[in-house]
């Protein structure tokens, strides 16, 4: 912007300012006062907005703690067979005739040289 050009626009804005009536303040104060419910409403929204917001993150946090795989929430168990269960099975083979488990067949061999 050239220096004439920020001259005028200078006067213009003084001489605008001058030219305001007085009961433009009256107008000004009416205005603030109409607004003030206004403005006092959109406050309270913000406000809510932001309370909710922290809500909603601290309730999905929580969440996400207590039901995240990653962690264990009880004690671990063995996953062997119960000592009962295996007594009983071992008393049906014996019983059975079965004394020992199958044996694998031999593993194939190549012949040597």
């Amino acid at each position: 912007m050239s220096r004439s050009k920020r001259a005028r626009a200078k006067e213009r804005k003084l001489a605008g300012a001058r030219s305001i009536p007085q009961s433009s303040s009256t107008v000004a104060r009416s205005d603030s006062s109409r607004l003030a419910p206004a403005r006092r409403r959109a406050f309270v929204v913000k406000v809510g907005l932001l309370v909710a917001a922290g809500v909603s993150v601290g309730v999905s946090a929580a969440l996400a703690r207590v039901t995240y795989a990653g962690h264990v929430k009880h004690p671990v168990r063995s996953l062997a067979i119960p000592p009962p269960l295996y007594r009983v099975v071992r008393q049906n083979l014996l019983q059975a005739g079965i004394l020992a488990p199958a044996t694998a067949p031999p593993d194939a061999t190549t012949s040597t040289s």
